[in-house]
């Protein structure tokens, strides 16, 4: 089962890592839930065909970009566009971590046995419950939605360079060619109906719509 971010990049230490846990941490514990993370966050965002091809293009090596912890080594190297790599330095290991962290975080709390479920404290600390897992999601989550708008913007900006990249969700351009079905704002397809945008066009200087 393969995924974009490697348990070890979640998991890291020094001043660059991209979810608030150590390299300490136990990779086994976040390792089950990647797929699943990536499946609800990353793939919708990014597309099917654009994220399996990440995943076939990325260096089979662990990244790190933290020169206090060993060499630097990329994510993605030629002959993998360029691109990739300026998307996954700039948005996607952090917003893939925090995705990772938010959806591990009730199972690092609350565990099961044979004998039930039960709170996972240890001797030198009390376990802060499920009040502490809704405070720490809901903290990720406010960080996975200030990105996502980023990474949006980025890849429209971007889709020229990416031509895996669905675009028919980004927003029109001024001259968009076929402004009926084609403008690449997705309107036509979700409505039914004339993307009014972009078949009127935009005033640049003022945006205003101008039917």
């Amino acid at each position: 089962m393969q995924t974009l971010i490697k348990p070890g990049e979640v998991v890291n230490t020094g001043i660059y890592r991209p979810a608030p846990v150590t390299a300490r941490f136990d990779v086994n514990q976040i390792s089950p839930h990647i797929k699943d993370s990536e499946e609800r966050f990353l793939q919708p965002l990014l597309g099917v065909a654009l994220y399996n091809d990440m995943i076939a293009e990325q260096n089979p090596l662990e990244s790190n970009y933290n020169p206090a912890v060993g060499a630097i080594v990329n994510k993605f190297i030629a002959p993998a566009p360029a691109i990739y790599e300026t998307l996954w330095t700039g948005f996607l290991l952090r917003y893939t971590a925090y995705a990772v962290y938010y959806e591990v975080l009730p199972y690092l709390t609350i565990q099961v046995s044979s004998k039930g479920i039960y709170q996972n404290d240890s001797e030198f600390a009390q376990n802060a419950g499920v009040s502490g897992v809704r405070f720490l999601q809901d903290n990720m989550m406010q960080r996975i939605d200030n990105l996502k708008p980023l990474i949006e913007n980025f890849l429209c900006a971007n889709k020229a360079l990416l031509p895996l990249f669905d675009a028919k969700n980004c927003p029109c351009e001024d001259d968009c060619g076929h402004c009926h079905t084609d403008c690449g704002c997705g309107y036509f397809n979700m409505t039914g109906k004339h993307c009014h945008t972009c078949e009127t066009k935009k005033n640049t200087s003022t945006n205003i719509l101008f039917y």
